[in-house]
């Protein structure tokens, strides 16, 4: 008989088939890789809008601010050298000290001009571009590149603050960019970070102290390695190459040194060794964490094993103090017993075994009267 699929079975009352437990492997594994690779595409196409909203935003407000700088500059120039041409005039040509003093604060107004106006990264930029290229202009700060690695670093973030946003826009975006992104980076960093740690684990016959040694050699290497290819590839020496790699996969990012190279290589460089270091610091520190909740535990054993052990001993010695008791109570008897007092004399004499049925009446009574109950009796009649 056919076996039948589908809503025939279930109609004709045949069990539905089930798939194949490998079938159902496969698809845990793609669902686990989609996760995986989904957080990372997201990351990716993160970067990606915000390098285009950054780079729309802000290149026109460079070029503005470019070309104010550079038409602001010849102004200044024209006033100084007008200025200092009239002075020449009311001045002899033998005369150049009175020149000189009178020239010198127009120079200093000149000087706190130009501070002024270079205050401004895109203004300071011009000024390189004059003082140190032939007035020709260097490079725009806000190009693809950088704007891409702009937002990869404030995502990470590493912050190299190498360009900013100089518009109130551009300012009010990038908060709200880096409120979204910055959680973002950080969860797709951790998840990298533990699969690859899940990975080194099971690659490792799941040795712990094997994997943590692994990281923490490749924590080690991993900068070094990235400074030799650094100053192998760029202007700068090897020690600049690795504080360069250190600063920027331990998120520092002081800025102090340029990219030296491309961009896309950075960011895998960034993402890669930041991933690393969460990974490693992990490792490392869920290790420490179980050997203190481990310690803690073991206090906290030997605080009850030494409460019940002060509990046995204050029973041992109650139990030693009543024995005592009892042995010197019992003395006390054997020795009342021995000597009798004779209730009937007031003269406390001590008696001997004659009167036996003395010590048993003062033992009924809680105390004695010190007069005769005749004469309470007969006090009592009056």
């Amino acid at each position: 008989m056919a076996r039948k699929s589908g809503l025939a079975a279930l109609m004709s009352g045949q069990p539905l088939p089930t798939p194949p437990k490998r079938r159902l492997l496969n698809r845990k594994k793609l669902r686990t890789f989609l996760l995986h690779s989904g957080l990372v595409f997201l990351c990716m196409l993160y970067i990606t809008l915000g390098a285009v909203l950054f780079y729309s935003l802000e290149r026109p407000v460079e070029l503005d601010i470019r070309d104010k700088t550079i038409e602001a500059l010849k102004v200044e120039q024209e006033i100084l050298m007008k200025v200092s041409a009239s002075m020449n005039d009311n001045f002899d040509d033998l005369d150049f000290e009175a020149f000189n003093s009178s020239i010198a604060p127009l120079l200093d107004e000149y000087e706190s001009a130009l501070f002024e106006m270079f205050s401004d990264p895109i203004s300071a930029n011009v000024f390189d571009s004059i003082v140190y290229n032939e007035n020709k202009y260097i490079a725009d700060m806000w190009t693809p590149s950088s704007s891409v690695l702009f937002a990869a670093t404030t995502m990470v973030p590493v912050g190299f603050g190498l360009i900013t946003p100089s518009s109130s826009m551009g300012k009010m975006l990038l908060i709200c960019y880096a409120i979204i992104g910055i959680p973002l980076a950080l969860v797709t960093t951790s998840d990298l970070g533990k699969f690859f740690c899940l990975f080194t684990y099971k690659l490792l016959n799941e040795s712990m102290k094997a994997s943590m040694a692994i990281f923490i050699i490749l924590l080690i290497l991993y900068p070094f390695g990235g400074g030799i290819i650094i100053s192998l590839v760029s202007d700068m020496t090897w020690i600049d190459s690795v504080y360069y790699c250190i600063m920027t996969i331990f998120t520092i990012g002081y800025g102090d040194f340029q990219p030296p190279i491309p961009v896309v290589f950075l960011i895998i460089f960034i993402v890669v060794g930041v991933t690393l270091v969460t990974v490693s610091i992990e490792v490392v520190g869920s290790d420490i964490i179980h050997h203190i909740h481990y310690m803690g535990r073991q206090m906290g054993r030997a605080k009850e094993i030494a409460g019940k052990m002060m509990q046995i001993a204050q029973k041992l010695s109650i139990n030693r103090g009543l024995g005592l008791g009892m042995a010197q109570l019992g003395a006390f008897a054997k020795f009342g017993m021995m000597m009798r007092v004779d209730t009937t004399h007031h003269n406390g004499d001590v008696l001997s075994e004659d009167a036996p049925d003395s010590f048993r009446s003062r033992k009924d009574t809680a105390f004695e009267p010190e007069i005769h109950i005749d004469f309470v009796d007969g006090f009592n009649a009056f």
